[in-house]
């Protein structure tokens, strides 16, 4: 069974978490797969998370009174170990083109799609998960 894992909303919780809370439920599924009917995920990145693309640098840490949080979300890293674990991740063109990210480089393992090849990448799927 294939999952696409649709991500259009960025930056949820990664100031007060320490992970991206999808990117990181995407990397603990891969851990257990083969205890599932699932064999492949594969990630599709649109809207605001298109920006996700581009991160390079840790959050900063977020500090309330007495308390600071030590470990903030790192992007990058999230999709770096995407990549390493052989997710396919789809970033849509226009999503980069809207916010003048579509002449900046990605890095290798993330494919650009345009709009009409989203439906193919849907048919092939057993299940669509859209956050």
């Amino acid at each position: 069974m294939k999952v696409l894992q649709i991500l259009d909303q960025a930056f949820r919780t990664v100031v007060e978490e320490q992970d991206e809370t999808i990117l990181w439920l995407i990397q603990c599924m891969q851990k257990k797969i083969e205890h599932t009917d699932i064999d492949q995920l594969q990630l599709l990145l649109t809207g605001q998370a298109v920006y996700y693309t581009q991160q390079k640098k840790q959050q900063p840490p977020l500090k309330i009174g007495d308390w600071q949080q030590t470990q903030p979300a790192n992007i990058n890293t999230d999709i770096g170990n995407l990549i390493s674990s052989h997710i396919p991740i789809y970033v849509v063109y226009e999503d980069l083109w809207d916010r003048g990210l579509e002449m900046e480089a990605l890095r290798e393992g993330i494919q650009v799609v345009n709009r009409q090849q989203l439906v193919p990448i849907f048919e092939q799927a057993d299940q669509i998960w859209h956050w």
